[in-house]
């Protein structure tokens, strides 16, 4: 119809198609000249003594691989954490026994086949890679979740029950520790870090998950929960500072190498706290609010891998430099807390999956559990780890005034070690510490102690949380809500 009919964008399109094709048709004939002429046969010495390059894999296919592996481990970290809340535990039991399913004690030993499709060995140092990524990032949420000017009035009785709740089990876990240094030590360490090591591994708690559980038993906001909260934090920097010690220890070729990697240790922690969290507050004051959003998250992903490849440097952990930058991050700026909050959730959804699956790639609970031995000094240090915290908590407790169910209360509160204590396994895994028998049977430990927490709060009833709806700390007390973020 006339007004309708669309301009061709050749006005001789059927001219222009003999044109195309009549060069095309010389180009042909050119080629094929040449090809009668010899011209583009392979010359006849060309390929004698010389081999075709071997074929590989090209680049595309490595990080396929990678990205389905990344994809299972987190679908089954996501089935397995949703099963767990069903039965009323913390998502992250289920994803440690998603590790743990991942590895050599399931599928590892039932359908390899299965186990090689899922996790190549291509991909292996990859993954390894992201795991490590994942725990520095997984140690800055922890440090960001620490808030000292939260303590309120009672500042020194909370420091001296927090100390007791750690050098019970820490002592009982030295002596234990003694006659199972042949069992479970690693093959070139001495007996003096292995033994400070297992009392450091016993007298943790999970801060993170102490958080959840709190939050999904209705403990948040009570004395109960809050004296909880903080005794675990303030605990936890203890256990921390016990096992820079360690570190130092195993890693120095003698006392003035330890003492100098203390001493370095000691100065990043007090420049990073002194100079460096003013002159990042100042920064973020000035500029946060200006900087597009990728620059702050480089920015706060170089702090965090920044400072744990220092503190990796000067012969302690990569996990203390997550955590002192979470500890040095200007939280008070909204557009930073934002973007330690995005990091925090990608973290949690992706690499720390990735964490746990590298967990189980280490644990063979069929092979720790076939040696009598190993498995004795597994029943062992569980029994200690429990009676360790209890008895380092409820007379804590009751002395301070709390009813006898609430002292009971934070006992089991604090025996709950979960995501924490693996962190500080695989530390002393990779430094040679401890074997892999020990550190299967301390992750089932951490396991099992932390299953625990949930079903012993609702043992003691009720009256726990109905016992604190009215008696809460005093205003500017530790919340434990934001904690959840790190590991819920």
């Amino acid at each position: 119809m006339p007004g309708t009919t669309e301009k061709s964008l050749l006005p001789r399109p059927g001219r222009s198609v003999m044109v195309a094709a009549g060069l095309v048709a010389g180009a042909i004939a050119l080629l094929g000249i040449a090809y009668a002429a010899g011209w583009l046969t392979p010359e006849a010495g060309a390929s004698a003594g010389s081999a075709p390059p071997e074929a590989g894999l090209s680049a595309a296919q490595p990080m396929w691989r990678l990205l389905l592996a990344i994809a299972v481990v987190c679908a089954l970290a996501t089935l397995c954490g949703r099963l767990a809340r069903l039965i009323g535990q913390p998502p992250v039991v289920g994803e440690i026994i998603a590790g743990l399913v991942l590895g050599p004690s399931v599928i590892g030993s039932l359908a390899p086949w299965l186990f090689d499709a899922i996790l190549p060995k291509e991909v292996m140092p990859d993954l390894g890679l992201l795991a490590q990524a994942g725990l520095a990032v997984f140690m800055f949420t922890v440090g960001t979740d620490f808030g000292h000017d939260r303590i309120g009035r009672d500042r020194g009785a909370i420091a001296a029950a927090s100390l007791a709740i750690m050098a019970v089990p820490f002592a009982l876990g030295v002596i234990a520790a003694l006659p199972l240094y042949s069992a479970l030590a690693g093959p070139s360490v001495d007996r003096l870090p292995f033994v400070i090591f297992i009392g450091t591994a016993l007298s943790i708690t999970a801060f993170p998950v102490l958080a959840r559980i709190v939050q999904d038993c209705g403990l948040q906001g009570t004395r109960l929960g809050s004296l909880a909260m903080l005794c675990a934090a303030a605990a936890d920097v203890l256990a921390w500072c016990a096992l820079a010690i360690v570190m130092a220890m195993i890693r120095s070729a003698g006392p003035g190498d330890a003492l100098l990697s203390l001493g370095l240790t000691i100065l990043v922690g007090g420049s990073c706290l002194v100079v460096l969290k003013p002159l990042l507050r100042r920064f973020a004051d000035r500029y946060a609010a200006a900087l597009p959003t990728p620059i702050l998250v480089l920015l706060v992903l170089g702090l965090i891998l920044g400072l744990a490849a220092a503190t990796d440097l000067i012969g302690v952990h990569a996990i203390f430099g997550g955590f002192l930058a979470g500890l040095v991050l200007p939280k008070g700026s909204v557009p930073v807390a934002q973007v330690a909050e995005q990091i925090g959730g990608l973290n949690r959804a992706l690499l720390v999956p990735v964490f746990f699956a590298s967990i189980g790639l280490q644990t063979d609970v069929i092979a720790a559990v076939s040696q009598p031995a190993v498995l004795a000094a597994g029943g062992l240090l569980l029994a200690v780890a429990i009676i360790g915290k209890f008895a380092g908590a409820v007379p804590v407790a009751k002395a301070g005034g709390l009813p006898a169910r609430s002292a009971a209360g934070l006992g089991v509160l604090m025996n709950a070690r979960g995501i924490t204590e693996i962190v500080v396994l695989s530390a002393g895994l990779s430094v040679g510490i401890i074997n892999h028998s020990a550190f299967t049977v301390m992750v089932m430990m951490a396991l099992v102690t932390t299953m625990m927490a949930a079903p012993l709060l609702r043992l003691l009833g009720p009256s726990l949380r109905d016992q604190g709806a009215t008696d809460r700390l005093p205003t500017g007390a530790y919340a434990s809500g934001d904690a959840t973020r790190a590991i819920s």
